[in-house]
Order: C-alpha cells, then structure tokens, then sequence
C-alpha cells in the first residue's frame, strides 16, 4: 500500500510538472520566443525526465532487470503496458491512416483495441501463473519433449527477435522524424539522437525502468492528446469556410462531406489526376520499350552533357548536367525497377479521394462483399497478433498475482480506449483544415512549414502545381500519414506550441514502444538464448550484462537500418503484428486450452506460421517485389497486413496434423495442471 501510495504521489507530481511546462511553452511563444527553442523546450524537457527516470531505476538484480521484481501495481502497469504497446502507429499514424483511407482504416483501431479483450480472456491471466522471464519460458515448458523445449525456444527466439526488429524501426523512424524536425537536425542525426533516449531509459535499469519511464511516457501522450483535442474542438477556421461558425464543432462531417462531393465534380481536380495518369502511363511506355528506352535516355543525357562541356556552359549547368546522367538508372534492370515505382506513385495519385464517412456499403446500400472481407481480414489478424506479441506478454509476468495481471489489462484497454477514441477525431479536424487551408490557396502564398518538412525527408510534404493553374487542388497535396497529425496544427495557423506538444506525446509513444521491444529481443538473446541454451551455468550477473550487450546491438542495428528511410510507420507495424500472429498465436492459445498439443505440433506450426507470414509479407509489397523486377503476387486481393486471415488456419492445421500423427497415450503436462488450477502460483 505504501509502495502504490509513493508511487501515485510521484507520479501526480509529474503529471502537474508536465502542465506547467505546457503552460512555459505557452507564455513562451506569447512573449514571441522562436519556434525552434519551443521545439527544444518540449523535446529535451520530456527526453530529460525519462532519463531521470532511467537512471534513478538502474539495477543490476536478475529480477529487477527482467520482470520489475513482479511487485508492478495492477493500475501502473496497466499504464505501462498501454504505452508499451500504443506507439508512434497509434499515436500519429492511425489519424493519418484515417484521413486518406477513411472508413477502411477503422479496421486498425477494432483489430488493435480487440485483441486485448483476447488478451484478457485467453493469455495473460493463465501466464501469469508462472515465475518466467520470457514467452519462450512457457511455451518450452508447455512443450517440452526430450531435448527440454529447447527446439521450440530457438524458434520462439527467432519469431521473437524478427517481429520485435520490424516493430522497433518503426518507432525509431518516428523518432527521427520528430526530432529532426523539432530539434532541427538532419534525419540521419535525429534518429541516433532518439536512440540515446531510448538507451537512457532501458539499457541501465532494464524492465524496472522501462516500466515507471512507461507510466510517465503515457501520462505524456495523454495529456498532449487532451489539451490538441480540445484546440481542435476550439477550431473555427480562417473565414474560407462558411459551414463552420464559432464553436460549431458538429458541423465538421457535413463540411467534409461537401467539399469531397465538389473535388469528385471539379473539372481542375480532374484535370490533376488525368495528368497523373498520363505520367504513370509514360513511364509503362518506357517499361515495354526496355532495355532500347532505357539506351535512349542514357545517350540524351550522355549528349547533353558533351554539350554542356563544350558550348561553355557556367560551371552550375556542366554540375547539374552530371547530375542528371548520374542519378540516371545504371542499366536496364535498375530502369524497370525504378520506373515500376514511379508508376505505381503516380497511379496512387489518380486515385480519388475516399470519402471519410465511407463504409463497407455500394450506392444501393449492400454490403459490398470484397470491402468487408477485407475490413475484418485486416481486423482478425491484427486481433491475432495483438495477442501474441512478446514485448506485450512479457509484461504480464511483471504483477504480483493472475488477479493483478487481469485487472492490468483491463487498465490498459481503457488507456487506449482515451487515445482511439481521439484518433478518428483529429483526423476529421485534419481534414476540414487542410480542406480550408490549403485547398484554394495560392501557390503565391505557400507557408513555411512546406519547406520545413520537405527538409526533414524528400516526400513527407508536397505541393506541385501539376495543371499549373496557380491554385491548390487537393489531387496536388502530399502530406504524409506519419507525419499527419504533427503538421495539423502548423496548416491550420495554430500556436506552434500545439505542434510542439503533439510532438512530445508522439515520441513519449515512439520512445516507450522501442524500449519494451528492445528489451525483448534483449532477454530472449540473453536469457532464452544464452542462458537456457548455450550456458545454463551463467551467474546473475553475467545474463544481465548479455542483455544489455544485446539490447546495444539490436538498438544499433535498428537505427543504421532506420537511417535507410525504411518505409511508412502503419504498414511496418502492422507487418510485425501479421507475423506474430502467424507465428505465436496458435502455439499459445493451443497450449492453454487444447491438452493434446504436442511438441511437435507446436514446431510444425510456429515453423508453417513464420515462413508462410514471411513470405507472403514479402511477395505482397510492390517495393520489395520491384528489387527483383517482379510485380507484387497477392491471394483474393489480400494485402500483407491482412495475411493473418490465410497464415494462422495453416498454422492451426499444421498445429492439428502434428499433434494428431503418430501420436500414443496422451500425458498431461505438469504445466497445463498449474494451468487448470484455481489458484495463481
């Protein structure tokens, strides 16, 4: 009672902390201090107080450093466990996944928030039974057979270390995005600058520390959640608008429904998207004429730059001609890949505007059958995967009790609940500003945040003057998804602080995610590796400084990769789910409840799962497939996020057929007794 009292003290002290540095930020840019030192203020304030954090928990106790010494109070670790498991996705990238995929993208948010109700129901109380460190304890003790689970654990280590890898570059391509553009740095530099945060949090103090940085990175998201959601039911407009009137917040769906009925009518908007067609349909000219298209273009620029050599050119045209011939494909094969991709980004272009308030229903009303298979496809996979990530499950060992472990997800479905609710919200808000903001305006009167961003990553904020008529059409705008919610309050003309503020909670959630991933892949490295495979002789000690040499590397790793511009933030994350859920589900849910699930059942299907997910994950990105001059191969329309839906019944078959071939007396493992008994052990 003491401990959770100190606890709850601490942390009302930081939560008051944190409002009075929002209100410095306020006064701040009231008395006309620069928007760079507010970006400063707001990301070295936070970064500063997680490392306090972080190294005031710094321990070296094998207990401590793996699982908080199971003493977490059910509330704070529900706390925790939110923002472990809400990152940068859900706290930027939803919103922007909504604005430009509209009702589609809600199967995120259902297949998120749903697969802690399986979570509750299915996994965390039954593991919590246990005094274990890692997902790959139970299911080698579950699965044991002659070499002591130790097949099923180098798989689980496996599926463990590649799907907590693809979720943490996500995250700290979150945090290279928010502090190269608040902190003013190059891309390059903001991702390794992130990653000391990120390090100052875990790598002292282990799962003790990551959790009470946790509870204070939520406490972060939420209240900047809050405070942007009421300035954006404050919004009114700049006056171009007439629907909304002061304080009208509720007029919002029918402005956006207006404006999206005038851009499917408007003769200059469909002029844009014609012209994109035209260029998608060049470059497919250019791809069947190769290699002789490609040879062509290559001694057109050969030529040019002879010419510029030799008809005394200045020395600014002879660079720029080299340039053009050098960042001109090497060959034919680098051509097509290049020109496959230029073609696909223009034909995502010509795509029409989704309607927001769309649905999985045609112009008569019916369901339209493609559109809702595809809705809970992506859904139920998510759901799945959900339930089986092991920096998520690996906090259910960290409660004193079953009860206390039930109860902390109960907590934490109700943190993210606060955070889903406000996503579909702000991404409305999102659009009647760039709607009223951008769509219209003069190119004479573009903002500054244009360049702003545009300097972070090429990409990540475009206008172009494509019909060259001098105005904004909305088929001209490229913001992207990542970046959605952080610019919002720039368009609109709000105080930059808002922006500052966003930009704190996106990385609180950015900054707890990777650290609850890190350090799974740390202690799967350290403890199920290691340990329980190559040194079950290794001290105390010697595990944990594995771990924290592990943990170094995989974050090392993770940010060169990271350096490389990976890709959007929702798709790397909800690839990480998909192959999760392909992988681990079917072995954890069959452990619990199916007595006939068989060491060799489980290897059969985590095997199965893992290769099929992967390949598929593979052979559905258009990106990926372009490397090896091949187009993306999907089944029935099934994107890779969605996979789950064909990867976890193979999974569960080769669970079945493994478990049910050759199969003699069935023993009931001295785990499933503890299991089915009533009392938490």
């Amino acid at each position: 009672m003491n401990f959770t009292l100190g606890l709850t003290r601490f942390f009302s002290v930081l939560t008051f902390g944190f409002l009075l540095c929002i209100t410095v930020a306020a006064v701040m840019e009231d008395y006309g201090v620069g928007r760079q030192w507010i970006g400063y203020f707001f990301i070295f304030v936070t970064m500063g107080g997680y490392a306090v954090i972080g190294l005031l928990s710094r321990t070296s106790d094998i207990q401590e450093y793996f699982v908080a010494s199971r003493s977490v109070p059910a509330a704070y670790n529900g706390m925790a466990t939110a923002a472990d498991w809400m990152s940068a996705a859900s706290f930027l990238g939803v919103a922007g996944t909504l604005f430009y995929s509209g009702f589609e993208a809600l199967a995120l948010l259902v297949g998120w928030t749903g697969g802690f109700v399986l979570i509750a129901l299915l996994i965390a109380p039954y593991l919590r039974k246990f005094a274990f460190f890692s997902i790959g304890d139970f299911l080698a003790a579950r699965y044991a057979g002659l070499d002591k689970g130790r097949a099923v654990r180098l798989i689980c280590v496996l599926v463990t270390i590649c799907v907590s890898f693809v979720y943490v570059i996500a995250q700290i391509y979150a945090v290279g995005l928010i502090t190269s553009r608040f902190a003013g740095v190059e891309f390059g530099i903001g991702v390794f600058f992130g990653l000391a945060g990120i390090l100052v949090c875990s790598f002292l103090g282990g799962m003790r520390a990551v959790t009470w940085t946790a509870v204070a990175q939520y406490i972060v998201m939420i209240l900047a959640m809050m405070v942007c959601v009421g300035a954006a039911m404050s919004y009114t407009g700049q006056g171009r608008a007439d629907i909304l009137s002061e304080g009208q917040s509720s007029s919002y769906p029918e402005y956006v429904r207006d404006q999206e009925r005038k851009f499917f009518t408007d003769p200059a908007e469909s002029q844009v998207r014609n012209i994109y067609m035209q260029e998608a349909d060049r470059y497919q000219l250019l791809i069947d004429n190769l290699p002789a298209s490609w040879a062509e273009g290559y001694e057109a620029r050969r030529k040019n730059l002879e010419l510029a050599r030799y008809d005394g050119s200045s020395f600014q045209e002879i660079k720029a001609a080299e340039k053009v011939l050098r960042d001109y494909p090497r060959n034919p094969i680098e051509a097509k890949r290049e020109w496959s991709q230029e073609r696909q980004r223009y034909l995502d272009k010509v795509k029409a505007s989704v309607p927001h308030f769309g649905s999985v229903q045609d112009e008569e009303g019916l369901a339209s059958g493609g559109a809702l298979f595809s809705f809970l496809a992506v859904a139920f996979t998510l759901m799945c995967g959900t339930v089986a990530l092991p920096h998520i499950i690996i906090r259910f060992y960290t409660t004193p009790s079953a009860s206390q472990t039930r109860w902390s997800v109960v907590v934490a479905l109700g943190c993210i609940l606060v955070i889903y609710l406000a996503a579909p919200w702000l991404s409305l808000v999102a659009k009647v500003v760039v709607y009223e903001n951008l769509v219209g305006l003069s190119y004479d009167d573009i903002p500054n945040w244009i360049g702003a961003w545009s300097r972070v990553l090429p990409g990540l904020a475009t206008l172009q003057d494509v019909n060259m008529d001098g105005v904004v059409q909305f088929a001209e705008i490229g913001l992207s998804p990542d970046i959605l919610v952080l610019i919002t309050p720039e368009i609109a003309g709000m105080p930059f602080f808002l922006s500052g503020l966003i930009a704190a909670g996106g990385l609180a959630a950015a900054l707890s995610t990777a650290d609850g991933l890190l350090l799974a892949i740390a202690g799967s490295l350290s403890h199920d590796l290691y340990y329980r495979v190559l040194d079950p002789e290794a001290t105390s000690q010697r595990r944990v400084t594995m771990s924290k040499i592990a943990l170094l590397s995989a974050a090392l790793l993770a940010a060169w990769i990271t350096s490389l511009q990976p890709g959007n933030i929702v798709v790397l994350v909800a690839s990480a789910f998909a192959l999760a859920a392909s992988s681990l589900f079917v072995p954890l849910v069959a452990g619990i409840f199916w007595a006939k699930a068989s060491r060799r059942g489980a290897l059969w299907a985590m095997s199965t799962g893992f290769l099929c997910s992967a390949f598929y994950l593979a052979v559905s990105n258009a990106s990926f497939m372009a490397m090896f001059n091949l187009d993306a191969i999907t089944l029935f329309g099934i994107s890779g996020v969605a996979s789950g839906v064909l990867t976890i019944p193979l999974a569960a078959l080769a669970m079945w057929l493994g478990s049910n071939m050759g199969r003699g007396p069935v023993e009931t493992p001295d785990v499933l007794r503890v299991l089915r008994s009533p009392e938490a052990h």
